[in-house]
């Protein structure tokens, strides 16, 4: 019996230390994510609660050269979990797309486009490292 006791105490411990400490989706809300291309760029941003929702959506903009925004979507969100989500771009001026939003590391957010990882930034002051309660 003690012996099953403190096999049940390491395992605790053991989960405990190795606990995923990656931001989860919801830290992505409200964030602006921008995709490289060869024209302006085109961003996205995770929003939820919309029109008193508790569903998430995604705000799609394709920016112009000499304006802000060229056109824009709000995408419906399927969430994969709580580190990764998809959406889908299907806008009739555009190329339908297929987007998958992963974050798979404390620091690290991963977007595919139709199965190709592809290159983003995260708007300025964003990053993914969580604050810590009461800092700046």
């Amino acid at each position: 019996m003690i012996r099953l006791s403190k096999v049940i105490i390491f395992f605790f411990l053991t989960a405990w230390v190795h606990a995923d400490d990656r931001p989860t989706i919801d830290f992505l809300i409200g964030k602006q994510i921008y995709v490289e291309d060869a024209f302006a760029g085109q961003s996205f941003t995770l929003l939820k609660g919309l029109n008193g929702n508790k569903d998430y959506r995604v705000e799609w903009i394709r920016h112009g050269s000499a304006v802000p925004a060229i056109r824009s979507q709000t995408c419906k969100v399927r969430l994969d979990g709580k580190y990764q989500f998809r959406f889908s771009l299907d806008h009739p001026e555009e190329k339908n797309g297929d987007f998958m939003v992963s974050i798979s590391g404390k620091d690290v957010i991963k977007v595919y486009l139709n199965g190709v990882r592809i290159h983003i930034d995260l708007a300025y002051g964003h990053d993914l490292k969580p604050k810590k309660p009461n800092s700046p």
